[in-house]
This record gives structure tokens, sequence and C-alpha cells, in this order.
């Protein structure tokens, strides 16, 4: 288990924390104090999901295009909801052009985008996941550390 930072903020509630964290990747471990963590977690989802935005001429993230790797990208809900308020808006005018003869300006890269948006989607519910772990293990008491096995397997 990482130790927490010398000037970490008191916890608030976990769930909280959880929702921070699904908007704005790292924000949950930022707010529990894990500092290092939340940082590396923001930059790593952020850079895949903008990446596949980018890769995808920013059509990776769509429920009409691409309805079911939608729910993999939920994971980053920044920059997912927003699509579920302009998606049933397009819904109507995309419908007849879903058919991939009728859909002819597709970016040669549009699949490694969509799957790049994916994968950050579901290594920030990872995240969201050792969140959880983390704060649940702080509350229970020390976790199984490296030093600990060690002495187990001595003793």
């Amino acid at each position: 288990m990482a130790k927490r930072d010398g000037n970490a903020t008191p916890p608030m509630n976990l769930v909280v924390d959880i929702l921070l964290g699904w908007l704005v990747p790292g924000a949950g471990h930022l707010n529990r104090g894990y500092r290092r963590q939340g940082q590396i977690t923001f930059a790593v989802v952020l850079a895949l999901f903008i990446a596949g935005l980018v890769l995808s001429d920013f059509e990776a993230v769509s429920r009409v295009l691409h309805p079911f790797a939608f729910w993999a990208q939920l994971g980053v809900a920044g920059g997912t909801l927003p699509i579920l308020a302009i998606d049933p808006a397009s819904d109507a005018l995309l419908a007849p052009s879903v058919s991939i003869q009728k859909y002819q300006d597709v970016s040669p890269l549009n699949d490694t985008g969509v799957l790049f948006c994916c994968i950050a989607g579901l290594l920030n519910f990872l995240a969201l996941f050792d969140l959880v772990d983390r704060s649940l293990s702080h509350q229970h008491g020390p976790s199984h550390t490296r030093k600990d096995m060690k002495e187990r397997a001595s003793a």
C-alpha cells in the first residue's frame, strides 16, 4: 500500500471521492491524499482519451456511431457525459448515415481512436477500484506489504 503524502487533507466521504475520480480522473486519489497516484492517473487517462479523440477526428465518443464502445468510454465521465446531452439531438440526423457504405469520411485511424478512448475509460474504472481498495485497507489496518510477507515466510 502506498503511503499518503504528509500534507494530506482530511479524508472526505468515499462516495464523493469516487464521483470526483469518475468525473476527473485522479481527483479522488488527490482528495484522499494519494498525490502521486492521482497525478499519474490524471496524466495517463487524459493522455489516452485526448489521443483517442484526436486520432478519430473527435468521433470516437458517440452512442450512435459506437454504441458498445461508449459504455467503456463512460469511465471518463468528464469527457463522455456531455455526449449524453448532445447525442439524442444527433440521433435523428446520424441514424440514416450509420451504415458503413454510406459513412465514407471515416478517419483511417478511427478504430484506433475509439480503442484509445475505451482503454482510457476502463483504466479510470480500475483507478476507482484502486481508490476503494486503498481507502478500505487504510481503514482496516495495514495491508500485506513485502516486509509482512517476508516475516511470515521466515516464521
